[in-house]
């Protein structure tokens, strides 16, 4: 399957809201978990039917509702039955290619990105598609796979660190945000580390090994800005947003989130460039020593012309030469030859040609 771009055949001809499954199913069933706390109370399980949580919905904790597999349509659909999502929104969860969007109403707002892992042993970056939906008091949260980086909020969580326990669940959609953006910095300088190897090793032995390095990483460094900066419009967008499911006391934290959006942006943009330095440079460099190469070819051609021209000259065949006859001819003509190519290499010294 297509990295940047998931096939889309199967929701051909398909009305808008048909729930099809759009990407590649990367667990075999879906697990659902519930989250419900307040300052007091705490509840982590994981769910086996969707029934059992209509009373969630408007209750007076905080409920985080987390999806991990998108695939099985029927659940998809019995969860937007039970919390009141629409056929349009769940047609976007369940599209792995869609891209990062928002959208907002009076009853809910919508959030969906992507989510980066780095594969340290391929050194390849991977995606999957993270969907949001805040409502009053729940937080839902569907994930194509189950994965560790949001396992440090809901630590935060259960030891009722910072103010998460007290706040509701648009702080709660603020700090996962906040882990996807501080993952994608994270693989960013993890990329870069090794990109700005690259600067003394291109000026030394560029190889076509260093070549084919350059290219990947810039594949890598494309791929990453596709995820980052429909993000980056997504929370600046959200900053923006008037809507009473986001509370005033959470806009400075959206605000230092869009600033860690910037700098994300600057971070990938600033590797992108250096990338396309480096391969600049290896063209530059490679275009040297080919110049080099020719260079000296061309002077040791030069050299040879006017000793091939007496070489021509003695190696007629006319019986009439005197030369021919001299005692020390041959030794005559070789110093000639050897002062012709002193001069000529004084002379090509002398115009900085050597």
């Amino acid at each position: 399957m297509a990295r940047f771009l998931n096939k889309q055949d199967e929701k051909i001809g398909h009305p808008p809201g048909a729930l099809i499954f759009v990407g590649q199913q990367k667990t075999e069933q879906p697990r659902i978990r519930l989250i419900d706390y307040d300052q007091n109370m705490l509840r982590d399980e994981f769910v086996d039917s969707i029934e059992t949580l209509s009373a969630h919905k408007f209750s007076g904790s905080t409920s985080w509702l987390n999806v991990d597999g998108l695939h099985a349509s029927d659940l998809m659909a019995s969860i937007g039955s039970t919390f009141n999502i629409s056929s349009l929104v769940l047609e976007d969860i369940i599209n792995t290619g869609q891209r990062p969007k928002i959208d907002e109403s009076a009853e809910a707002i919508f959030i969906s990105l992507k989510m980066l892992s780095y594969d340290p042993i391929q050194t390849t970056v991977n995606a999957e598609q993270l969907s949001a939906v805040l409502t009053e008091n729940l937080l839902l949260t569907f994930q194509e796979q189950p994965g560790s980086v949001f396992e440090p909020v809901r630590e935060r969580i259960r030891r009722k660190n910072g103010r998460i326990r007290s706040l509701g669940p648009d702080y709660l959609l603020y700090t996962l945000l906040d882990c996807v953006f501080e993952n994608y910095l994270k693989i960013v300088e993890t990329m870069g580390e090794k990109i700005e190897e690259f600067d003394e090793e291109i000026l030394t032995n560029p190889t076509q090994e260093l070549l084919e390095k350059i290219n990947f990483y810039k594949h890598e460094m494309a791929y990453i800005r596709k995820a980052v900066r429909p993000a980056r419009e997504i929370v600046l967008k959200l900053v923006r947003v008037e809507n009473e499911l986001i509370s005033p006391e959470i806009s400075p934290f959206l605000r230092d989130l869009s600033d860690m959006s910037e700098q994300t942006v600057d971070a990938v943009e600033v590797y992108r460039e250096m990338l396309n330095g480096h391969l600049n440079i290896y063209n530059m460099t490679i275009t040297n020593r080919l110049n080099d190469v020719m260079k000296f070819l061309t002077v040791f051609a030069t050299i040879f012309i006017p000793l091939s021209f007496l070489a021509g000259i003695y190696g007629m065949n006319f019986e009439v030469m005197p030369e021919l006859h001299y005692q020390h001819g041959y030794y005559m003509l070789l110093s000639v030859m050897v002062l012709v190519v002193l001069l000529m290499l004084a002379y090509f010294k002398k115009k900085n040609w050597l």
